[in-house]
């Protein structure tokens, strides 16, 4: 219940009047501070309690989502070799019953699940993995996956259009790829204790042609299938259609430089238009490293999570990533933590103790720089709702 809507047409000196009045009743008033807690509380929705403050007496309300959110998943290459050798769940042995725990756990597909198509021309990094592959998703939980990457296409049109088969054969939605233009901007809306939480992705390198002999770009048309663009004209049109529809937009986008430690002004700009049109949280893939998180009104932007299984296992910043925790309410996010991850033979796990610490007092820092603050718990960090300064570009 929310305590403006009753009052609002009615005059000042009333409104006083009747509110002095429930007051002096004591059975009501009880009650009636529990409200006013409860209203505030959810209209700072991004703000969190310090470690000990006794904000854990306040009742939480029941239209509540856990959202998990993790970085690049790519099932082929040597972690294909690898599932092939040690069993089909195998990346995800670590981590799963944290994922299985969740109302809503999304990532980043970085490899179709196909045995269709053909390489494309000269791209020279081809990604697919087996179909049964697939299985692992369902068995760690996963309930949507963003196609809107770079690789979506290695094997062309066909092991896309099989590659969003299987998964919606095997209960996953996929996001941001689609057999037309139209099919790639769809959003998927996830509808979970009444709460509405609808989903869209995009990516920058939907416009890359690698052979102007085979002039085949990602992007999605009218008549060919493909993944949909970072346009801002086309997500601005998609937001303000999805949040006619769902309490909660979340906006994937697979952008940004690779293995860079900071987003680009461009990038912040950008995200920051997103949240103003409507956006609650932007889930950052691509750069294959971990970057910072930023508060922004009503939003939260993390720009990257880095990798979560993939084989690069050739640098400390490309086995270092994070999985995104959030409360939902159909109010906006209520509550919102990292938990660090270390990959280990193409394997993540929570990373504890010194690898763990490390990990989240960098994100700490890369967080600061963008005008945000994470206070840092056990094992993990919370993100505050209070920016610590002034983060206008």
């Amino acid at each position: 219940m929310r305590i403006t809507g009753w009052l609002e047409p009615v005059k000042k000196e009333l409104a006083l009047s009747i509110l002095v009045a429930l007051l002096a009743v004591s059975s009501l008033s009880f009650t009636l501070y529990q409200v006013l807690v409860h209203t505030f509380r959810e209209q700072s929705l991004l703000a969190v309690a310090e470690p000990g403050s006794g904000d854990a007496a306040v009742s939480t309300v029941p239209e509540t989502v856990q959202l998990l959110a993790v970085g690049d998943v790519m099932l082929a290459r040597k972690v294909g070799r690898l599932m092939e050798e040690k069993g089909l769940y195998y990346p995800f042995a670590k981590i799963a019953a944290r994922l299985q725990s969740a109302d809503l756990t999304f990532g980043n597909l970085e490899s179709p699940i196909s045995d269709r198509g053909f390489p494309l021309p000269r791209k020279g990094i081809w990604f697919r993995a087996r179909p049964e592959t697939v299985r692992a998703l369902v068995y760690s939980g996963f309930d949507v996956m963003s196609l809107a990457n770079n690789h979506a296409l290695d094997y062309e049109s066909p092991a896309l259009l099989q590659t969003i088969e299987i998964l919606a054969r095997n209960g996953i939605a996929s996001v941001g790829a689609g057999e037309n233009l139209m099919q790639a901007r769809k959003s998927v809306v996830k509808t979970v204790n009444g709460v509405r939480v609808g989903f869209l992705a995009y990516s920058d390198m939907a416009d890359l042609i690698w052979d102007w002999n085979y002039p085949r770009s990602m992007r999605a048309t009218e008549e060919r299938p493909g993944i949909a663009p970072l346009d801002e004209k086309i997500i601005l049109e998609d937001i303000a259609e999805l949040r006619k529809k769902v309490d909660i937009v979340v906006v994937s986008l697979h952008w940004g430089e690779e293995y860079s430690d900071y987003p680009t002004a461009g990038q912040r700009r950008l995200a920051r238009r997103l949240i103003d049109a409507g956006a609650h949280l932007i889930i950052g893939h691509h750069p294959h490293t971990l970057q910072g998180l930023e508060v922004y009104r009503h939003g939260l932007i993390a720009y990257s999570l880095g990798n979560f299984v993939f084989d690069q296992n050739w640098s400390l910043e490309t086995r270092q990533g994070l999985i995104l925790d959030l409360v939902l309410t159909p109010l906006g996010i209520r509550e919102a933590r990292i938990m660090p991850i270390f990959i280990h033979q193409s394997q993540p796990r929570i990373a504890s103790g010194e690898q763990g610490q490390a990990i989240l007092e960098k994100t700490v820092r890369l967080s600061r720089q963008l005008g945000t603050r994470l206070i840092l718990q056990e094992n993990e960090a919370v993100i505050s709702g209070e920016p610590t300064v002034l983060a206008e570009e």
